[in-house]
Formats: C-alpha cells, structure tokens, sequence
C-alpha cells in the first residue's frame, strides 16, 4: 500500500493547520492580551511616576521660597486674629506720633465669607486720629510697609486744634511752643481667609 504523497501533504498541512487554530492561536492570543495589559501599567506607572517627580519638584520649590510663602501666610492669615491687628494699628500710630481717639471695627465680611470657605474676608477699622500731617504721612508709610496687607480707604481731615506746651531753656525761664495738631478719620481695610 502505498500513500499518495499529495494527500499526505494535505492531510499533514490540515493537521498543522488545527494545531495552530487549537493550540498556538489561543496561546498566542492571551500573550497579546497579557502585552496590552503590560502597555497600560506601564503608562500607568509611567504616569504616576511623572505625578511625583511633579510634587516633588513643587515640594522642593516650595522650600526655596519658603520665606516669600510666610510673607504671603503674613499678609493673607486664616484666621484674623482682631486683636493683634487692632494692637499693631495702635502702636504704628503712637510710634509715628499721632494719638488714636477711637478704633472701632465697622465692618466684617467673616459671616458672608462662612458660607464660602474659599473666599477672602474683608474687615474694615475706622479709627479716630489726632497729630500732624507728617505723622499722618509717616504713618501710612508704615502701613503700606506692612506685611500684611492695609488698605486705606478712606481719609477725612477734622479742624485744626491747638495746644500749647511748655518747654524751659536755660537762658529763659519760660518759652512758649505753639505745636499744631488736626484729626484724621481713617478707613482702614484688612484681608483674612
């Protein structure tokens, strides 16, 4: 008996054929699944890595400029602390000459600005002052010089009142010195978290 060598051919190749389709394909179909799945984590990890390598560089940013951000914590606080403000206010007037009359709080947004956590409060003092206009001046020089952030506005200028003050001299018993001094109403407008 003798095999007809074209059969044989064909009955190999259909054999080859389903070893193929049976047992390489499905083979070679979970090994392109399993690469596309290694494609996506390794986009993902490469993602994630980039993400760090970001908050790293910011983080590192941040503490370079660490002091400017304390500027910036310094002239935008949280929390408003009133007394404090209301302290420095008093004392940059003094040291500045002029004489604080009233301080009073005319206006705080913190109740609007509770309902939206995000938003800058507003607080405005009104204060009552009294000295020269150099003082005056020199005052808000010192406020603009301020890291936290002061804005005047408003300024209303009150009559003219004179006190005399004496002063002795040793060639004279008695000098008189007229020194001017003039009231000032100020809007002063702060800012808070």
């Amino acid at each position: 008996m003798q095999i007809d060598r074209p059969i044989t051919i064909a009955i190999i190749i259909f054999a080859i054929l389903l070893l193929v389709f049976f047992l390489v394909f499905p083979e070679y179909r979970a090994f392109n699944e399993l690469r596309t799945e290694l494609a996506e984590k390794k986009a993902e990890f490469n993602a994630q890595y980039d993400y760090y390598a970001g908050v790293v560089k910011v983080y590192d940013e941040l503490n370079v400029h660490q002091e400017d951000i304390k500027k910036i914590d310094d002239a935008l606080p949280l929390n408003p602390e009133l007394g404090r403000i209301v302290y420095y206010l008093e004392q940059t007037a003094v040291e500045n000459g002029l004489t604080v009359k009233n301080l009073f709080l005319s206006k705080s947004s913190s109740s609007v600005a509770a309902k939206n956590t995000n938003s800058v409060k507003e607080i405005v003092f009104s204060m009552d002052l009294m000295g020269g206009y150099p003082a005056l001046g020199s005052f808000l020089v010192s406020l603009e010089k301020s890291s936290r952030i002061f804005e005047v506005s408003g300024i209303s200028f009150g009559g003219n009142v004179v006190s005399s003050q004496s002063s002795q001299s040793q060639i004279q018993s008695q000098q008189t010195q007229i020194q001017q001094s003039y009231t000032f109403n100020l809007q002063i407008k702060t800012f808070s978290y």
